[in-house]
């Protein structure tokens, strides 16, 4: 499978055509003037955010539940991390994110069915609750926000084997692609994309052996092109009133899990292909130590057997900042 080595982010801005691209137009203004981010996605995002709950404030950033929030990653996400450690602002953010999410349950069942997919987080959630900024708690603008979306391992972890997997895509980036549009329509102009990391090298495709690791592999590669893909098209309907940014996730995790040392974030960890049965579903602190484990717990890459400790989140959130930073 095709993959970036160490071009860890990917700027979309305009759309390629035979005809001069039109002069993009869009309020973005650099990671320094985000106040308000809103994000979507899955167990790598999720922090536990109650949209009825108390409402993010200078004072009180993440709103609800109490920083770092309810993750999988042992510690703080990436959302986490942007919020409170690479934030150049006063950084409110609402994470509508959901543990198994899928781009729309109809087309790829998650692991049980309360499970909220984008398609439920974007049209039950943010919509009623934010998409009038006007009339929202938020009160954000188009030039003050940007909304953020990481989604996908469960599509393609739930579906790789599949003989019409790629035609699955298809549909799900037509869901995808319609969801966007109801998120512009709301004011937002500002969008930023994850791509797919490597779950394919997670100790739970490790465990399934060779035709696992390199087919679900090829699927992630799928994924992340259709990605591409479906924000150009976006960006184009939009008249290159948009920005969009898409990270090289996969890049990144795939870097630190060659070498964790390419990162000062994952310098540390010992591990990059197990995780200790003591520490899966998460220990008393961030550091813990249990005898039965060969390391402490920040020093494996993995928690579990898909979701990865908060190092990586870390580099995540670092290497993010490092796209947005530009005012261009």
């Amino acid at each position: 499978m095709k993959c970036a080595a160490l071009t860890l982010a990917l700027a979309l801005a305009t759309a390629g055509s035979a005809a001069p691209a039109a002069k993009p137009t869009s309020t973005w203004s650099g990671w320094k003037n985000v106040k308000h981010l809103f994000v979507f996605g899955d167990s790598y995002t999720q922090t536990g955010f109650n949209i009825k709950g108390t409402q993010p404030s200078v004072s009180n950033p993440f709103g609800n539940p109490p920083w770092p929030g309810w993750t999988s990653s042992n510690g703080p996400n990436w959302v986490g991390f942007l919020t409170t450690t690479y934030n150049a602002s006063k950084l409110l953010t609402y994470n509508v994110a959901y543990g198994g999410a899928t781009v729309d349950s109809a087309l790829v069942k998650p692991y049980i069915d309360t499970v909220l997919s984008l398609k439920n987080q974007v049209q039950d959630e943010y919509i009623p609750t934010y998409g009038t900024p006007s009339n929202s708690s938020a009160a954000w603008t188009a030039s003050d926000s940007l909304h953020a979306f990481f989604i996908g391992i469960n599509d393609v972890g739930n579906s790789w084997w599949l003989e019409n997997a790629t035609i699955l895509y298809d549909q799900i980036f037509s869901v995808y692609g319609g969801l966007l549009d109801q998120v512009y329509n709301t004011g937002a102009r500002n969008f930023l994309f994850l791509s797919v990391p490597p779950v394919n090298l997670a100790p739970l495709t490790l465990e399934n052996g060779d035709y696992a690791i390199e087919n679900e592999g090829k699927m992630i590669g799928v994924w992340n092109e259709k990605l591409v893909n479906m924000t150009t098209a976006f960006n184009a309907r939009h008249g290159n009133k948009t920005k969009t940014f898409i990270h090289d996730t996969h890049g990144l995790y795939s870097a630190a899990l060659k070498d964790p040392k390419v990162f000062p974030q994952t310098a540390g960890l010992k591990n990059t292909t197990t995780w200790c049965k003591a520490y899966e579903n998460g220990t008393p602190t961030w550091y813990s130590n249990d005898s039965s484990c060969a390391y402490p717990v920040n020093e494996y890459f993995w928690l579990n057997n898909l979701h990865p400790t908060f190092p990586i989140h870390n580099a995540t959130a670092g290497s993010i900042v490092k796209l947005l930073g530009s005012k261009k």
